[in-house]
Formats: structure tokens, C-alpha cells, sequence
């Protein structure tokens, strides 16, 4: 079989869809022969690109911040800017496959450039019909003008769970139930685990600015993120638990900062408050192993990875009882009310006051995290490639 993949998302600073692209795309590449793989390529928008060719480019390139924010405003300033680059892509696409044979190609983001080749596209989650309130007013437009003709032409729809399933069936009753597959991500347990992570700790902590210890978010800060709640729910904190496990956000700026702009405002007046911006990938492991423990109160989420590769590191989670996250850590988190800033604090209270629970926690996270690995998405989605070719 020959897969070709969209490695667009992989291409800019590594948020959640592209880090899932690109683990998935590493993760085909080291399948077995025997499993059938001859060819794994992807398409950079540009031209289609052997995987090794497209993962050496990635490794030698700067992410660029900047460019993220001019796209930003260029979609802002000329709304059909989507629909120009998406013309583009799919003409470049036509052209790089029409005298080459592909099996396959793998949408990793929603909205494919869309091609004569059998389809298989990833929905990461229902946000979109669900919460619209959280998207860009940009990409919610393109989301619900697009997305029908894109499951359309899908011969297999790819969801990170059975929640996003659920989900999308419940709000597309036009998809046919039989087209739609789960294939939960992945954690890489022994990058996570390693020991090398923890001897780095100091390192990270003083390249950051960090305090001795911290609680920790790492994510798009945006809306949906429920930062507002955390924020809110932090502040309520006694202050001095505050003053000994200061905040620490992580992560690169969202959308719509109002929401959320005057609790900063409180907590940065307080001086518990450190913003540390986009971590380096390898940064991560020893930032989440450092912290205390790792708050995610999302208020939506078709997976949700970062608390996910927190508890592999072994460090106790707080997460919102909401959306897929549940299904994902299982026992491996205290969860909360998301809409509860209340209960936030009292979770977040609980967990740094409480020894015991918060060791069993950072037990079962490890425990949780070895259950999920990007080899079983690679052999899961391969099955699905199987069955739209």
C-alpha cells in the first residue's frame, strides 16, 4: 500500500493536530514491511515529498512564530484567502499524483485539498457545531461551509475517540455509521519516562525562569481552553499556596484574549504568574515533570494529549469531566466541574495538600499513559486505509 498524507499542519509550531500528524507519519514509517506499507509520502502543499525527505526538512527548519501571525492577519484582512490557497493546494495536488500511484490520501485536519485519490480525513472534534462560540469567526466559516462536502467524499472518518464519534454521528446524521473508526492517539512512553528528562529539570527550570514549584497548563491559550475558569479558580487558592506554587502557563497565544485578560491581569499584579510561551518540544517532558501538578479544565476536547503526556511523566493531573477527557485518562485524574472556578480551586487545593493521593495519582498516570502508543494508531489507521482503498 502506498499512503500519501497532508503534512501541512506538520509544518508550523507544533500544536495538537500537528504533533498528531507528525507521530502518526513517523509511526507508519516504522511499521513492519510485512504489514503491506511500500510508500509512505506527503504532500507539503507545495510538492509530494518521500517521508524521509519531509522529516529531514522539518529538523532542519526554524518554526517561525512570525509567519503564524501574518497568516492570522492575512485571514483576517481577506476572508477568501482559504478558499485562494485551497484552489492552489488542490491543483499542486492533482498535479504531484496524476502520473504516480497512490493508494491513498490521509487528511490530518479536518478539511482536505480534495483529489481524484480514495480519502480518509481525521476529525479531531465537533467544536465547531458544538461550541461554536470558541472558534475564529475565520475558521468557524470555512469549518461549516466546508466540512459536509468533506465527509462526503471520505470513504473512512478517522475520530481521536468514541466521544468525537458519538459526536459527529449525533450532529451529521447524513455520515453513514459504518464509515466512521476510532483510533485513539498516542504517547510515546519511553521519551516521556526517561530518566534523562528528570536531570534536566534544573536546566529547563532556569532557561524558563521558573520557580522550585509550580502548577502548570500547557496549551493554546484560547477560550475553549477554559483558561478563564483557571485562572478564576486559581485566584480563589489561598494565597499563600498561591505564593508557594505559583502558575505557570505554557503554550502559544490563541484567539480572544478578553475572555480571560483581566484575571491575568489580577495574577500577574499578585506576582504568581509566570507566561512562558511555546516550549520547545524538548522542553516538555522536563517542564511537566518539574510541575507540581498539571491543570487542564478544557471545556472541550476530541482527545486532549498534553494531560495525557503529563501523567506519562509521572506528574498528577487535574482535568475537567468533560468531553473525551474521561475516556482518555480514566483513573489516572482528579477531575472537576469545568464551569466551577470553585471547584477548580478546591481540586487544585487538594492535590497539593494531599501527599498520598497526589503519589497514586502520578502512579496511575504512568500506568494510563503505557496504554495508548502511536504504533496501535499507526496499525488502527492502516486499517483504515485498508478499507477506503
Amino acid at each position: 500500500m502506498r499512503i500519501l498524507l497532508n503534512g501541512a499542519p506538520m509544518m508550523g509550531r507544533l500544536t495538537g493536530i500537528g504533533q498528531y500528524g507528525l507521530c502518526l507519519l513517523e509511526a507508519l514509517a516504522a511499521l513492519p514491511r510485512q504489514l503491506g506499507v511500500e510508500a509512505v509520502g506527503v504532500f507539503d502543499g507545495r510538492e509530494v515529498k518521500p517521508v524521509e525527505q519531509f522529516l529531514a526538512a522539518l529538523r532542519g527548519r526554524q518554526p517561525n512564530a512570525g509567519a503564524g501571525r501574518l497568516k492570522q492577519m492575512v485571514r483576517w484582512a481577506w476572508p477568501g484567502c482559504r478558499d485562494w490557497a485551497d484552489r492552489w493546494r488542490r491543483q499542486r495536488l492533482t498535479s504531484q499524483t496524476r502520473h504516480t500511484r497512490w493508494n491513498v490520501f490521509h487528511e490530518t485536519n479536518f478539511i482536505s485539498p480534495q483529489s481524484a485519490l480514495p480519502q480518509v480525513t481525521t476529525v479531531h472534534d465537533m467544536s465547531y457545531l458544538r461550541c461554536p462560540e470558541f472558534l475564529p469567526k475565520d475558521r468557524l466559516t470555512w469549518l461549516r461551509r466546508r466540512m459536509d462536502r468533506s465527509l462526503a467524499v471520505s470513504r473512512v472518518v478517522i475520530t481521536d475517540s468514541h466521544f468525537t464519534r458519538d459526536e459527529l454521528l449525533e450532529l451529521c446524521p447524513q455520515v453513514d455509521a459504518k464509515r466512521v473508526v476510532v483510533t485513539h492517539l498516542g504517547v510515546d512512553i519511553d521519551y516521556f519516562s526517561d530518566s534523562t528528562h528528570a536531570r534536566r529539570i534544573g536546566e529547563v527550570r532556569a532557561k524558563l525562569g521558573l520557580p522550585g514549584r509550580f502548577v502548570l497548563y500547557l496549551g493554546t491559550l484560547e477560550p475553549r481552553k477554559n483558561l478563564q475558569g483557571l485562572l478564576q479558580g486559581y485566584c480563589r487558592l489561598p494565597e499563600a499556596l498561591q505564593r508557594e506554587y505559583p502558575l505557570v502557563l505554557a503554550g502559544m497565544r490563541g484567539w480572544n484574549q478578553s475572555y480571560f485578560r483581566r484575571d491575568l491581569d489580577e495574577l500577574r499584579r499578585r506576582k504568581v504568574l509566570f507566561e512562558v510561551g511555546y516550549v520547545d518540544s524538548g522542553d516538555v517532558p522536563p517542564l511537566m515533570k518539574a510541575a507540581s501538578v498539571f491543570c487542564f479544565p478544557s471545556l472541550y476536547e476530541g482527545f486532549g494529549l498534553p494531560p495525557l503526556e503529563a501523567a506519562a511523566c509521572g506528574t498528577p493531573v487535574l482535568s475537567s469531566r468533560a468531553a473525551s477527557l474521561p475516556e482518555v485518562l480514566g483513573d489516572a485524574a482528579w477531575y472537576v466541574d469545568p464551569h466551577s472556578p470553585d471547584e477548580i480551586a478546591a481540586g487544585l487545593e487538594r492535590l497539593l495538600d494531599d501527599e498520598p493521593l497526589a503519589k497514586r495519582l502520578a502512579v496511575a498516570g504512568v500506568a494510563r499513559a503505557a496504554l495508548f502508543s502511536w504504533e496501535n494508531c499507526a496499525r488502527q489507521t492502516l486499517t483504515a486505509y485498508r478499507a477506503a482503498a
